[in-house]
């Protein structure tokens, strides 16, 4: 990969900024509501045994509630691990941890017996909408001294760091 040679001062800020983001990475896991600790703290317990490998991130939690979130309809394991870009044993790992928690619930599919679909269960996506309400109200206390078009043109910019990011991934 080529490397990209930014002008002195313009390099400076970025690593400087980058720096700071670094060091503030800490601050993003404090103040956490008591349920969303708590479900953490399950996450994490869960790591110590073998059929909860890869289960502890609390990351991946959000990013399933956020992949369930957007259907309307429950959805096969083959559509889980292409949503969240890990093998299929391991999206079967996550809903087996999902379920034995109450967190998520399998169903058979209507028209193929043999086809298992999946989806959060009440108290699952009650859980996703609070770790994205709580994400969300984050997010709107760091943009409260932005304009609203300072905040357009940062919004702009982010995406396009994102959109860049999931190309090199």
């Amino acid at each position: 990969m080529p490397v990209v040679q930014l002008d002195e001062a313009l390099n400076d800020e970025t690593r400087e900024i980058a720096r700071r983001l670094f060091g503030l990475r800490h601050r993003f896991r404090v103040g956490l509501p008591e349920n969303i600790a708590a479900l953490k703290q399950r996450l994490s317990q869960a790591g110590s045994g073998e059929t909860a490998a890869n289960i502890n991130d609390f990351d991946l939690f959000y990013n399933v509630g956020n992949v369930f979130s957007r259907q309307t309809e429950p959805i096969t394991m083959g559509e889980l691990s292409r949503s969240l870009n890990v093998p299929l044993s391991t999206a079967t790992r996550i809903m087996d941890w999902l379920v034995e928690n109450g967190y998520a619930r399998r169903l058979p599919d209507p028209a193929d017996r043999r086809i298992v679909r999946v989806a959060l269960t009440a108290e699952g996506s009650a859980m996703y909408r609070e770790i994205d309400s709580f994400f969300m109200e984050r997010v709107e206390r760091l943009m409260q001294g932005f304009t609203p078009d300072e905040r357009s043109a940062f919004l702009v910019l982010l995406g396009k760091i994102i959109r860049r990011m999931e190309q090199e991934a």
